[in-house]
């Protein structure tokens, strides 16, 4: 049984957290090579069927209230079901976790520590997993409650900082590359949204299916605003082609901020607010890898996995050799094939989860 439970604030700020960090990472550069011009056209599209993934996933959910999707794995098939199933989301946790342990480091030694290797940079945030996983789920999400709106407004400020520099005539064509690549191309890009799975673990700690509604429904809508708005700044300020080849595009966005002669260098102050979200989305993950990884073997408890875990997860997202061959793993296939685990199976275990449960009840006399 889980004691710990939290409100709405708490959870969406959570979704916020898991789902908006790509901002700061590779996303506007992703969409700008699937539309071009249109790229921020590409993310409403995306975001809107995240909405539509998450209406249909939200009625399934109405009669299994308090159950995560391991939960409802165990209801169709006991443990034959929900060790595979548990399997398959600790293997996605893991690569989640290694592909944004590397990218947050890479570009920390990018904005402020170039000389650092980037293991010594990968140590602090895997410290940072480690205390937090020790410290408790409970802390983790309080800080989350504080820091995830100080964190929008700072967003905020950046996309106004950033207004004087854009040029609406970088969005034209309108639909850039072609609705083909924007609507079919695009359709496989909800993977972008995978976090959302997150949302279907939470049940346990919200335990009510309308706060499981509501921050479903608020936490997307806050997501899609954060990631629509930046890929808009972004292919506004730099142009098709020139917008697909930042590796770290709000890097580069910062780097062009400035007021008046004596203050430049904006990345430089906004690295604290960065490694800030960067350490909230890598404990989330870590903590619910532990999480999922007890549950599914029924441990009694994880902390004896905390550091063996970490130490997997560092070593994993050391393998690529350089930080563009980790982009584009898990830009280009990652992304690409995760909707399967995120989306497509919970829905199909609902499906089944709500036939078998509505047959029962009209057989019940």
């Amino acid at each position: 049984m889980n004691n710990n439970t939290f409100g709405s604030h708490e959870a969406i700020c959570l979704m916020i957290t898991m789902i908006s960090t790509k901002a700061i990472l590779s996303f506007p550069n992703t969409m700008a090579k699937i539309g071009g011009s249109a790229a921020w056209i590409v993310a409403i599209y995306i975001s809107i069927l995240a909405i539509i993934v998450f209406y249909i996933t939200s009625k399934l959910y109405s009669n299994f209230e308090g159950k995560d999707i391991i939960d409802i794995g165990e209801i169709l098939g006991g443990k034959a079901l929900k060790i595979p199933l548990g399997i398959l989301i600790i293997v996605f946790l893991v690569a989640l976790s290694a592909f944004y342990l590397r990218s947050f480091s890479e570009e920390m030694k990018t904005m402020s520590f170039t000389m650092s290797p980037i293991g010594f940079i990968m140590l602090f945030f895997v410290l940072g997993m480690i205390i937090s996983a020790y410290i408790g789920f409970e802390a983790l999400i309080r800080f989350q409650s504080i820091m995830v709106p100080i964190s929008v407004i700072s967003f905020t400020l950046f996309i106004i900082a950033l207004a004087p520099s854009m040029n609406i005539d970088n969005v034209k064509p309108i639909l850039g590359l072609g609705p083909y690549n924007i609507f079919v191309k695009g359709a496989v890009r909800i993977g972008d949204f995978a976090e959302l799975i997150f949302l279907f673990l939470l049940p346990p700690f919200i335990k009510k299916w309308d706060i499981f509604n509501r921050v479903g429904f608020i936490g997307l809508a806050i997501c899609a605003i954060v990631l629509t708005s930046i890929t808009f700044t972004f292919v506004s300020i730099f142009p098709y082609p020139v917008s697909t080849d930042d590796l770290l595009p709000t890097y580069e966005l910062a780097r062009i901020i400035k007021f008046g002669r004596f203050f430049e260098r904006a990345e430089s102050i906004l690295v604290i607010t960065w490694a800030t979200i960067a350490f909230m989305y890598l404990s989330t993950a870590f903590y619910f890898l532990l999480h999922i990884f007890k549950k599914t073997f029924d441990l009694c408890y994880y902390q004896p996995l905390i550091l063996p875990m970490a130490l997997v997860i560092m070593s994993l997202s050391l393998l690529p050799k350089r930080l563009m061959d980790s982009i584009l793993l898990e830009a280009e296939v990652f992304r690409n094939y995760i909707w399967i685990i995120a989306f497509a199976i919970p829905l199909l275990l609902l499906i089944v989860a709500r036939a078998l449960n509505n047959k029962k009840s009209s057989n019940s006399p």
